[in-house]
């Protein structure tokens, strides 16, 4: 894959990808996008962070978004307030034209307010793992339409101790319907673990930061 316009995009995503001055695939979007666009799969991407995974994951995700429906449709958990907010904003830059809204879900921040935009239907919630914890012990937050859940940076989120919330999160979706697509810099066992144990036959891409 050498452009975006050999993906045969929807003409809102295609239209905000041209906008965003994107031309040329990254190393990563150009293994990872025709594989996710392909179809429901569940996925493994390692690639650090600067490689572009945003769009990678999030092209394929507004893809798969329904704009009439008013309900979570697509889950991204980030290790950490500030890439939360980053690529919430990059996934609103991409959606405008589908009319796809992005949210940052985090500690510290109105849980009213946050409650409120999942009221309004928030279609895709990009949240810090205990803060999302918080919302579906509250019940404040329905997973029931959601079918694709992104853990970015995942080895960061083991890294600090999210293992439990992870797995809390991802036992909250229904495997039968659920696409996981986990995406890490690097790989160790914990990790490993949940890979193993709540993907199913993924695809894979992999590029080394050298490839960058």
């Amino acid at each position: 894959m050498k452009s975006f316009g050999e993906l045969n995009l929807s003409a809102p995503l295609a239209k905000a990808i041209a906008e965003m001055g994107f031309t040329e695939p990254t190393p990563i979007q150009a293994q990872t996008l025709p594989q996710l666009l392909a179809g429901p799969t569940d996925f493994l991407g390692m690639a650090a962070t600067g490689t572009g995974k945003t769009a990678a994951f999030g092209i394929p995700l507004l893809e798969r978004i329904d704009p009439t429906l008013r309900a979570a449709q697509g889950i991204i958990l980030c290790p950490t307030r500030e890439l939360a907010v980053q690529v919430a904003k990059e996934i609103c830059t991409l959606g405008k034209y589908k009319k796809v809204e992005a949210k940052a879900i985090y500690g510290g921040t109105s849980f009213i307010e946050q409650r409120s935009a999942f009221n309004r239907g928030l279609p895709v919630v990009v949240a810090t793992p205990g803060r999302l914890v918080d919302h579906l012990n509250q019940g404040t937050l329905s997973l029931e339409h959601v079918k694709t859940i992104i853990l970015d940076e995942a080895d960061e989120m083991i890294s600090m101790g999210f293992q439990e919330e992870l797995e809390f999160i991802l036992k909250h979706i229904p495997a039968e319907t659920r696409s996981t697509w986990l995406f890490s810099a690097t790989m160790n066992q914990q990790l490993r673990r949940i890979a193993d144990s709540y993907l199913k036959k993924p695809k894979t891409a992999q590029i080394n930061k050298k490839d960058i």
